[in-house]
């Protein structure tokens, strides 16, 4: 069987268009329906695919098995992982949750999955990429961090932490004045850290596309190499986020941000022991 999951999230609809000419007159018509509804699909059995495009059974199979799948529900279960890989938690909630469930998802489960992110992360380091972005930070005049919904509180606490070892830092924010007016000083001797996990914010991506037309280096953290935010990226950090719940977990990227202020700390001792000199001043007066 066929696995579109270790592929990118065009890799089906480049296949499907590949076997085009293969197909008879009816698997044309599921494959248009594959191409445009994949959402849909990984929610639907064949029965109902077959009463909504109006063929017949054994053609969705046969389609299914064009592509090298065993049938049409190997297909089904690859378009569902694939999915879940990119699309909003929520909407990933709703495709477990149409699953059988005998039980609650108790602590343990979330904090099995909260572990296992974060095992994934050690598991798959990317040491270069890692001592990359401490070289960039460390070489910055001014970091901007911007990320929307979630990832906007992810956005702020990098530049809280990255203030507290000496280094200048601001976030961006929705509220106010727009994006390009924020980031409107950026230049070559800036960063940009973006948080970039799904449901792909398209602000998030305007915001290091502007940055890279700035010359400016941009440092992303995302759960996939294949996420949007990657082709205008001088270094990707991929941090796994499944979660049991509605929404993305933060835990493998918490992690991994705490270690890389803490390397950049180490990394820059004189500009870190003078912001701990000024912290302790200001608390004295």
């Amino acid at each position: 069987m066929k696995s579109i999951m270790k592929q990118d999230k065009l890799s089906l609809d480049t296949l499907i268009r590949s076997k085009l000419p293969t197909f008879s007159k009816s698997e044309k018509v599921i494959a248009d329906y594959f191409l445009e509804q994949q959402n849909d699909v990984a929610f639907l059995t064949i029965h109902e695919i077959s009463k909504k495009l109006s063929v017949g059974r054994a053609s969705i199979i046969r389609f299914a098995k064009k592509l090298d799948y065993d049938g049409f529900y190997s297909l089904k279960h690859d378009i569902k992982n694939n999915l879940q890989s990119s699309i909003a938690p929520l909407e990933k909630f709703r495709l477990a949750i149409n699953e059988t469930v005998s039980d609650f998802i108790s602590i343990s489960q979330i904090a099995e999955n909260e572990v296992n992110n974060i095992n994934s992360l050690l598991n798959n380091f990317d040491t270069k990429a890692f001592k990359k972005a401490i070289a960039i930070l460390s070489e910055a005049n001014v970091i901007y961090t911007t990320g929307f919904n979630l990832s906007s509180f992810l956005a702020g606490i990098t530049s809280y932490l990255l203030q507290r070892i000496g280094l200048k830092s601001f976030p961006t924010n929705l509220g106010g004045r727009s994006l390009a007016e924020q980031l409107i000083n950026i230049d070559g001797k800036d960063v940009l850290i973006a948080f970039s996990m799904p449901p792909y914010s398209h602000e998030t991506i305007k915001a290091a596309e502007f940055a890279k037309k700035q010359k400016c280096k941009v440092i992303s953290f995302t759960n996939s190499l294949a996420a949007p935010i990657v082709s205008c990226s001088d270094v990707v950090l991929h941090v796994k986020t499944d979660s049991e719940i509605f929404t993305n977990s933060f835990s493998a990227t918490l992690v991994l941000l705490y270690s890389l202020v803490n390397e950049i700390a180490v990394h820059n001792k004189a500009r870190f022991k003078e912001a701990v000199k000024k912290k302790f001043s200001q608390s004295l007066t």
